[in-house]
Formats: C-alpha cells, sequence, structure tokens
C-alpha cells in the first residue's frame, strides 16, 4: 500500500513540475517575442515621423 502511495506522490509531485516548467517555456518564449515586437514598432514609428508620414497631432483640450 505504502508503493501505491508513493507512486501517486511522485507523479503529482511530476505534474507540477511539468506545468512549472511550461509556464517557463511560455514566458521564455512570449517575452522576447513583445520585446522584439515592441522595438520594430518603435523603430518604425520614428522613421514615419521622419519622413512625415504621420505625424500626431497635439491635441490640447484645456477649455
Amino acid at each position: 500500500m505504502n508503493v501505491i502511495r508513493i507512486y501517486v506522490f511522485v507523479m503529482e509531485l511530476l505534474t507540477i513540475i511539468q506545468t512549472s516548467f511550461g509556464l517557463f517555456r511560455i514566458a521564455v518564449v512570449v517575452i522576447p517575442f513583445l520585446y522584439v515586437g515592441t522595438l520594430i514598432s518603435k523603430n518604425f514609428a520614428a522613421l514615419l515621423e521622419e519622413h512625415d508620414i504621420f505625424v500626431p497631432e497635439d491635441d490640447d483640450d484645456d477649455d
């Protein structure tokens, strides 16, 4: 009976470890791509402003 309890405990522990590692893998993939996407967007917005293709307007509605 103790062998079955130990087996169940080990299997539950492995499930927890696999879940944690899965979240780690998701974070390792998502965070760099978000960062690279942010850099690309920032540089492209600067390029558009430099060539006067898109210049944000300052709407001051301080009436």
